[in-house]
């Protein structure tokens, strides 16, 4: 297993934390991933993984950055939530907000509101783009860098394999944590959830074309237990996750070997 690995990462909020238990197994079974890319919480994850940050200091992120908090309310801007706001948690994380400072390459996404093109983020700043990735409208704010307005990139692509092609990383894993499965009248009866609903029934349908891009795709069906923007559901993520991936690492190790 001579060649590059890379992983990349979809956004889905608090459902992106079993990510965190993804890593800890392909760690612990020798398989380090050197090229990240990823949308949304997927570029959290990544962009801690990429900053050096064992598991447990990704969890301890996570438990110390709030979601949803009255302290982060937007005034007159268009979001509920004040994006630049979470400037401050990130810099205990990311001191030096640099990608150039990072261990491993990193590459993040945001979509530029005024063009309404995907952009993606690999040098330069660090924080305030993975911050934009992560602004989903309307609940969060859009972050202005350099002119520009932007808000995350799982808007126009939550699944950006992309940026490892690229580079020909010929080695490739996908983690995908917004299955589209049934579900009861209760997880839609409320703005919030409905709209989360909509928004990832729309798009996808397109990303999931790309897993045949990967060499294999990281895919806990059980992820959907967990909502969105459950803060308390934090430590559950990571164990799904982790539970997850021990049952399909032969089969990651595998799809490598390919």
């Amino acid at each position: 297993m001579n060649d590059e690995i890379g992983l990349v990462l979809s956004g889905g909020g608090v459902r992106a934390i079993a990510y965190v238990g993804l890593i800890q197994v392909l760690l612990e079974n020798g398989i380090v991933p050197t090229q990240v890319s990823g949308t949304s919480a997927g570029a959290l994850v990544s962009a801690l993984y990429a900053a050096g940050y064992d598991t447990d200091d990704m969890l301890k992120f996570f438990k110390h950055t709030p979601i949803l908090a009255f302290s982060l309310y937007a005034r007159h801007k268009p979001g509920i939530l004040d994006s630049e706001k979470y400037e401050k948690f990130f810099k205990k994380f990311f001191v030096e907000n640099s990608f150039e400072k990072l261990k491993y390459p990193l590459t993040t996404t945001a979509t530029n509101l005024l063009t309404g093109k995907l952009e993606y983020f690999n040098k330069g700043e660090l924080i305030k783009p993975l911050i934009a990735s992560c602004a989903l409208p309307p609940i969060f704010s859009p972050l202005k860098i350099n002119d520009n307005f932007y808000s995350d990139g799982g808007i126009l692509n939550n699944f950006p394999v992309e940026p490892l092609k690229k580079n020909h990383v010929k080695k490739i894993i996908g983690g995908f944590v917004n299955p589209i499965t049934a579900v009861q009248e209760s997880d839609i009866n409320t703005s919030l959830k409905l709209m989360h609903r909509v928004y990832h029934l729309g798009l996808e349908a397109n990303n999931v074309k790309k897993f045949n891009l990967c060499n294999y795709v990281f895919l806990p069906q059980e992820i959907d237990k967990i909502g969105t923007f459950e803060s308390k559901g934090i430590d559950k993520a990571y164990e799904i996750g982790y539970n997850h991936a021990e049952k399909e690492i032969k089969q990651i190790l595998i799809s490598l070997e390919k």
